[in-house]
């Protein structure tokens, strides 16, 4: 290096460590500064520089320099001012000149966004991964480092986590640590006054150790430290860390993610421990932290499905922090709720036995805790290792007495006892659809008779309060001769009901007898046994009488009333409603009406939500793909078997091929042979409460909605026999107008409106609110039928004094759109400040119809008007509730319309609309359907696969109730489906979305869903996988029967007589009802030798 190159280089001073010297008087800097150049070699002087370095400098930057000379100098003169200038630095002009100010700066990194690559110095660093200033068993990770950030680790502790267990887990998601560019916002007045920073900082005698890195503090306690398992979570380096610039990032494989404990996360962590520390009793508190463990799981995951190792962990925290407020919780309502949540997240961490011995100690300790005894319900329902179903029967048993008992003591305590109400339905419900699916459908269908008698049928000198306190030994009595008289019951043909036995007698039907099957050999009796058993289900649907021939002595056929003498209840006036909407689901019908949330729970609920365990083949057969045009006109639209949404008399006279009907599969032409549900008693039974006049109106109009579709020949009649009885219900004559419409009547069905809104005139105030719907329905069916023009003119008709059945002569003007728009939002304010939402929603549609037809059929300002709607419901309502989700569904059913008869569309905005509405209702299928229909057509289905993830599956997911999102799941596997393969789909991806389906908690116990993903193996001929898929599904719900036939019928091939037979015997052991005994059949074909197969 020559003399000209050489700088002598002075230790840095770190100024910056002391106070800062007085400013030295600012002077101009001189023209012959110097300046230096960067080279490899260093900081060479402009002025001795070699000429070649200089020249090229010269060459490359004069031209860039002079064009912005002038525009820097005004820049640097109105900063500064005139007679200002900077200072290249704040040292001396005779102090040698290591560091430089540029005071022009280039213009070109200005306008080429960067800096010259020849101006950037090479730096290189020393020391073999060592920093200063930290402790030399900490390294720069050179694998994990980039240039956004450096990653330190102690490479001794990271070979030796090589060998934990653990590891998998955090693969992906390991803790690190980086260095942060701030500096400390404190420090003391000796550092600033020190000249050095010392090395060796020395070890600390106590030692913790995070991911990676192992911190030392000499000054720590343990008591300051938090123990792994406090409710504070895992120990935070950063806060009692000796060197705060240091921050642990929870991601060392991408570089791109962002620290993973978020602000906000740990400080509502800490807010919630400080109130559990500050009211230890306060059971909210503890649940609200322990809840809260799942929000910092998923923030440290980055949203990601957690691994099991991490959600295993995050169970085992969560149950520490249970027995610790068990400890102090002393409320009996809170002490119910965190033991439930302690069952839950054991199950997780326990094996089945554990958990068995956990469920009898917490029984006994809190023998009269109800939720708790519904949860253990769950848990003897599905444990495998130890099921018996007479046990399992007993426990429910065990459990309405003690409901029973808890209802009598109740006091006058209203909510209270209608909360227990529900429950004790709840459980009846569950107990008697777990009946029928282990093949005791006669107790089921009897408990439901004894039910509905006792309450329905009570004679009227009984009274017909039931929140007596107990039961006249008189009446139970007189109900007992009732049952035994064997005379036909509720839902038979021929019943009279109680009452009338009561008063007049009565003698039993003719005797019946069963049919008995036969077979030409045993191996044929093993071969068809699936189907002998559905047929002899057929004729076991109904309770025998001791008269008939039932073949067999089966102790199962008759019921007598000592097998359902506890199942006599006695229901308040005030819970019919309640009791029907239980039997509706019990028959895999849709509800009644608009519900709470406590009983819209029940149609998610994957123990009761079974409808789909008969006849898969329509869905396990993805239709190809469609082109656009005919994917407008396609039913597949329509066809989701298991539906949820809020069911209206739209959904109820639904046609098929235009919009979503509650009844399209419970029809004749579904119904299959393994069908356990006889709907021809449950239609004998609605008939039978329709004509006792339970229900009101709601249950009229369903009842004809239901016959219509059961029974389309015989729904005219059905109806005009109900007018007969109620000629002023203005609902009836709305459905039987709608009936008149779908058998392509037009002229009768206007007739029939007409006649009843005439009518309606002359009827009391509350009758003649029901005319809004009369007009609804006549706007929609012509705008099906006839076209727009036809439906303007109708809704213009809405205010004159008498309503004439031809329209043709309205006319369309400013005035009378005027006039019907007034009477409209009348209507509508009236019902708003009445509270009767019901008839507000029904005006509303009529008023957005009228300005959709008005303008061009303008979407835009329709779903503008919708938006404004939505906000005057939600000045009285919450956003969720029946209300704002049958407005949604409005709104969805005029953008199905405007989409198939508009010549163009946006579909973004279709997008963006349905959104919205699945965002706010997850779970409602006519909204999920719709906007997998729409992105269907675009080929662009992550949309949808997005969707279901990140807004229907994360909605429920941390959900208490675990059974409660089925609908999900089988919304999931349906779209996969029905995805062409050109869009992603295969065999793997299917496979995958059941995977996460029977694994989620309420998959698990689905039999419907464990039943068709053994179908779709079978379907494509992977035997093998459907017998493993067998034996996890019959673990997972071994009182399914349904199962358990499976196995004869579609691994017949793939198993041996010896499997087959530990499949039956298996059957026998857990007590499930066996129709068709095999133990004959199975040893003769034994004795013929082991070759013999099941075709």
């Amino acid at each position: 290096m020559t003399e000209a190159t050489t700088i002598n280089k002075a230790v840095p001073k770190f100024a910056s460590f002391r106070p800062k010297p007085d400013p030295p008087a600012l002077s101009p800097p001189r023209s012959d500064s110097k300046f230096l150049i960067s080279t490899k070699d260093g900081p060479v002087n402009a002025s001795t520089a070699p000429e070649s370095i200089t020249s090229h400098r010269h060459r490359k930057h004069t031209r860039r320099e002079h064009e912005f000379k002038h525009q820097r100098h005004q820049q640097f003169e109105g900063r500064y001012g005139e007679d200002t200038y900077l200072p290249a630095t704040s040292r001396s002009w005779n102090e040698p000149e290591t560091y430089v100010v540029d005071v022009s700066g280039d213009t070109a990194n200005v306008k080429y966004g960067s800096l010259h690559s020849y101006s950037i110095p090479s730096f290189f660093r020393s020391g073999y991964g060592s920093i200063l200033g930290l402790s030399s068993s900490l390294k720069i990770d050179r694998q994990l480092s980039n240039e956004k950030y450096l990653v330190i680790s102690n490479p001794d502790k990271s070979r030796h986590l090589k060998r934990d267990k653990a590891a998998f887990a955090r693969v992906g998601r390991g803790r690190e640590t980086k260095i942060k560019s701030t500096t400390p916002a404190t420090e003391s007045l000796e550092k600033f006054g020190a000249d050095f920073i010392s090395i060796d900082r020395g070890r600390s005698k106590k030692r913790r150790r995070v991911g990676d890195v192992i911190w030392s503090s000499g000054s720590n306690t343990e008591d300051e430290q938090h123990h792994y398992r406090s409710i504070e979570g895992k120990a935070k380096p950063l806060a009692n860390a000796d060197d705060s610039d240091i921050e642990l990032n929870e991601d060392a494989s991408d570089p791109g993610r962002p620290n993973l404990m978020t602000d906000e996360v740990i400080l509502r962590k800490a807010a919630l421990s400080r109130k559990v520390d500050l009211e230890p009793s306060n059971g909210d508190a503890w649940l609200d932290l322990i809840n809260y463990q799942e929000q910092i799981l998923l923030d440290r995951t980055l949203g990601q499905e957690a691994k099991a190792a991490e959600s295993m962990s995050t169970a085992d925290i969560k149950l520490s922090m249970f027995e610790k407020a068990l400890k102090v919780v002393k409320d009996p309502e809170n002490i119910e709720r965190l033991t439930i949540g302690m069952m839950k997240e054991g199950a997780k961490v326990w094996d089945v036995k554990k958990i068995a011995i956990k469920w009898q100690n917490v029984l006994q300790m809190n023998p009269n805790y109800i939720n708790l005894w519904t949860k253990y319900l769950d848990f003897q329902q599905t444990n495998s290792a130890s099921f018996h179903f007479d046990d399992l029967r007993e426990v429910y048993r065990r459990c309405l007495g003690i409901l029973h008992v808890a209802v009598l003591r109740v006091g006058g305590n209203a909510a209270r006892h209608e909360n227990l109400i529900t429950i004790q339905l709840y459980l009846l419900l569950r107990m008697t659809m777990c009946l029928r699916e282990a093949g005791y459908s006669e107790q089921s269908v009897a408990i439901w008779q004894v039910i509905f008698e006792f309450n329905f049928c009570r004679p009227p000198s009984s009274g017909n309060d039931g929140i007596s306190p107990s039961l006249s030994e008189k009446l139970r009595k007189s109900f007992e001769d009732f049952w035994e008289s064997e005379v036909p019951r509720i839902g038979e043909e021929g019943s009279a009901g109680w009452a009338n036995y009561s008063s007049h007698g009565g003698s039993p039907s003719e005797p019946k007898r069963d049919e008995i099957m036969h077979t030409s050999s045993q191996t044929s009796l093993i071969e068809n046994w699936p189907r002998l058993e559905d047929a002899c289900n057929l004729h076991t649907q109904q309770p025998a009488r001791t008269i008939d021939d039932t073949g067999e002595d089966d102790p199962f056929r008759v019921v007598l009333f000592s097998d359902v003498k506890e199942f006599v209840l006695s229901l308040p006036a005030s819970r019919y409603w309640t009791l029907l909407n239980t039997f509706l689901a019990y028959s895999h019908l849709p509800p009644l009406g608009n519900m709470p949330d406590s009983l819209k729970a029940w149609w998610q609920d994957s123990f009761i939500r079974n409808d789909n365990l008969y006849g898969f083949e329509k869905l396990l057969h993805p239709l190809e793909s469609l082109e656009i045009s005919t994917r407008r006109s396609t039913t597949d639209l329509f066809d989701l078997p298991l539906s949820s949404y809020a069911v209206s008399t739209d959904s109820l006279f639904a046609n098929h091929n235009s919009w979503f009907s509650d009844f399209h599969f419970q029809k004749p032409e579904y119904k299959t042979e393994r069908e356990s549900i006889d709907y021809s008693w449950t239609r004998q039974v609605l008939r039978t409460l329709v004509d006792l006049g339970i229900g009101d109106d709601d249950l009229s109009e369903y009842f004809l909605a239901f016959e219509y579709n059961m029974m389309p020949s015989t729904g005219k009649k059905t109806a005009k026999a109900l007018l007969k009885k109620q000629p002023s219900n203005l609902r009836l004559y709305n459905s039987y107008a709608l009936i008149e419409f779908r058998t392509g009547n037009r002229r009768t069905a206007e007739s029939v409106l007409a006649a009843a809104i005439n009518l309606g005139r002359s009827l009391d105030n509350h009758a003649q609110k029901e005319t809004i719907l009369l007009w609804r329905t006549w706007i929609w069916q012509l705008l099906d039928i006839a076209g727009r023009e036809d439906a303007v003119k109708r809704i213009l008709t809405i205010p004159a004094i008498e309503t004439k059945l031809d329209a043709s002569d309205v006319p369309v003007n400013a005035a009378a759109c005027l006039r019907a728009q007034k009477n409209l939002t009348d209507g509508r304010d009236q019902a708003l400040s009445l509270g009767e939402y019901r008839y507000a929603i029904l005006y509303s549609e009529c008023l957005i119809l009228l300005e959709y037809l008005t303008t061009e059929s303008y979407i835009e300002t329709t779903l503008v008007s919708y938006d404004n709607l939505f906000q005057l419901f939600t000045s009285r309502l919450p956003p969720n509730s029946p209300s704002h989700e049958l407005l949604h569904q409005s709104r969805a059913k005029l953008l199905y319309y405007h989409i198939t008869h508009a010549h163009s569309f946006k579909p973004a905005l279709v997008r963006s609309t349905l959104t919205d509405s699945v965002k706010r209702f997850p779970l409602n299928t006519i909204f999920l359907s719709l906007y997998a229909w729409n992105e269907a057509r675009f080929r662009v289905d992550d949309r949808v696969r997005a969707l279901v993830h990140d807004v229907v599956l994360s909605s429920h997911a941390n959900n208490n109730n675990s059974t409660q999102d089925i609908i999900s799941h089988f919304f999931a596997v349906y779209v996969e489906l029905r995805r062409s393969p050109t869009t992603g789909s295969n065999i793997h991806s299917i496979r995958g979305v059941f995977e996460r389906a029977v694994e989620s908690p309420c998959g698990r116990q689905s039999a419907a869903m464990w039943k068709l993903y053994f179908l779709f193996e079978c379907e494509r001929g992977e035997l093998q996988r459907a017998r493993a898929v067998f034996y996890r599904a019959v673990r997972a719900c071994p009182w399914v029967k349904e199962l358990y036939l499976l196995a004869f019928e579609q691994l017949g091939k793939e198993m041996s007589i010896a499997e087959l037979k530990g499949v039956y015997e298996m059957v026998v052991d857990r007590e499930l009802r066996v129709l068709v005994a095999l133990e004959e059949a199975f040893e003769e074909v034994e004795g013929k030798g082991a070759g013999v197969q099941i075709d």
